[in-house]
């Protein structure tokens, strides 16, 4: 009784899951308590962070997204499979137990019996008898390998783990697609904008163009100034064309991610969100415990080391039990009566003492992999802090960025407004007029560029971060 109490014992503490190790057992590095750029309110964290653009086109792509993407739902299967292979090394560690039943019928005549049978049966030599026979069985079996080592306990230990592990990759896969989904929509605005700035562009360049003509026909300008000028406006429209092809490349991306055809029917605001997802001013240096690729990178460390220790308990010997009971008979009917019931049980002992190395090369290929895994999790760690820093510089960066580019815009627009003036009372020349066009719409066009860039640092922001944030001030 008490050898089953300790089995049981063994197997309930063997079954259950380890947690997540931390930080300090796998890094030799001081990791800062706050964060280098310094950016006090609680926090409270969400995983719907694009719902703060309020923009509606942008949340239902986003959920169409998470609905329909292909790799999102390859994710959730590879997760599946995950789950069913800790079932399957679960199993392991209870009895197997089968019912089998049969019928067997055979047939033999005494031609090739020897004399000396046949006359002890009462035949003669010449005398050929056939003997047909029926034989029912049905009978319960069971087998268990007793774990007496933990090499199975190991590998239940090490598929839990790796369950996990394929669980939290896929919330950062889901994280991780649907802030490239969320850039993606933003790119097309910001590919519209540029779009419209180059209609307005080519508008304005079809003026001048057309003043110029004018003037060329009237015989104040040469043919070489006019067919120079020509070119130029040629440019602007192939310009036009060029980035229409953009827009529609784009729109077809977008439509091909919810997997629907890839038409150029997808709708976007005009203008980018005022409002963007909130980051804390301060923020504690190992809030990436909760990014899910790091937790996914620690469950497969983890599972990696039981890997590690079942190949060295696949050394020991193996004990396992075996039995079965039932019962055999010539007539169906007989198959109930208990004196026509058999059994059998054993104790099987199986102990390696040959196999060319295989088993001390796996051993040491399990211990390979278990270091392998460590300097992932380490390097996923170091990069994590790495784009988490980088975020917070490029963040302040992008808002510097923006507010040059408008001061930039209103310098343009006199410029242009004054060369415009000066080509219409001929003191300047028609590259004067179209250099100033361009220049002023290069810098509308580099306004929506960073508009789109800031965004996308932010996301890539809330990325780094494992999620977004509701703040809340004290």
């Amino acid at each position: 009784m008490n050898r089953i109490i300790l089995l049981i014992t063994l197997f309930i503490f063997g079954c259950a899951s380890q947690k997540p190790i931390e930080l300090n057992q796998v890094v030799d590095f001081d990791v800062p308590e706050q964060w280098e750029v310094n950016i006090s309110q609680n926090l409270d964290f969400d995983q719907k962070w694009w719902n703060i653009f309020n923009d509606d086109n942008l949340n239902s792509f986003v959920v169409e997204f998470m609905d329909e993407n292909i790799s999102l739902e390859k994710a959730m299967l590879n997760t599946r499979k995950a789950k069913q292979a800790s079932v399957i090394a679960t199993g392991s560690l209870l009895p197997s137990i089968s019912i089998s039943s049969g019928v067997v019928e055979s047939e033999q005549n005494t031609a090739g019996i020897p004399t000396v049978f046949s006359a002890l049966l009462g035949q003669s030599s010449d005398e050929v008898t056939v003997f047909t026979q029926e034989n029912y069985n049905l009978s319960l079996g069971t087998q268990w390998e007793i774990d007496l080592w933990g090499k199975l306990r190991q590998g239940r230990i090490a598929t839990k783990q790796q369950y996990l592990s394929a669980k939290y990759f896929e919330d950062f896969l889901k994280l991780s697609l649907t802030a490239e989904a969320s850039k993606l929509y933003f790119a097309i605005i910001e590919a519209e904008q540029v779009l419209n700035n180059a209609s307005k562009k080519l508008k304005n360049a079809e003026t001048i163009f057309e003043l110029y003509s004018l003037r060329y026909n009237k015989g104040s300008i040469s043919i070489q100034a006019y067919q120079q000028s020509k070119i130029i406006f040629n440019a602007t429209k192939s310009d036009y064309n060029n980035k229409l092809l953009m827009v529609n490349s784009l729109k077809r991306e977008a439509r091909l991610l919810v997997k629907d055809y890839p038409s150029t029917e997808f709708l976007v605001n005009n203008n980018f969100p005022k409002k963007l997802p909130s980051i804390p001013n301060t923020l504690p240096a190992d809030i990436v415990k909760r990014r899910p690729d790091l937790i996914a990178q620690q469950y497969n460390l983890l599972a990696n080391k039981a890997l590690d220790r079942q190949a060295l308990l696949t050394l020991f010997p193996t004990f396992s039990l075996s039995g079965s009971y039932g019962s055999s008979s010539n007539d169906l009917e007989d198959l109930t009566n208990e004196d026509f019931s058999v059994w059998n049980k054993g104790l099987n002992v199986f102990m390696p003492v040959f196999n060319a190395g295989k088993l001390i090369a796996n051993k040491r290929l399990a211990k390979s992999n278990r270091e392998i895994a460590m300097l992932d999790f380490v390097n996923a760690l170091l990069t994590a802090y790495k784009e988490i820093e980088s975020g917070f510089e490029s963040d302040l960066t992008s808002n510097q960025a923006l507010e040059m580019i408008n001061e930039n815009i209103i310098l343009s627009e006199n410029i242009y407004n004054t060369t415009f003036d000066g080509f219409m009372k001929g003191s300047s020349s028609f590259e004067d007029a179209i250099n100033a066009n361009n220049a002023l719409y290069d810098n509308l066009d580099l306004k929506a560029r960073l508009e789109k860039v800031r965004i996308e640092q932010r996301i890539n922001l809330i990325l780094a971060l494992g999620g977004g944030f509701n703040i809340t001030n004290d």
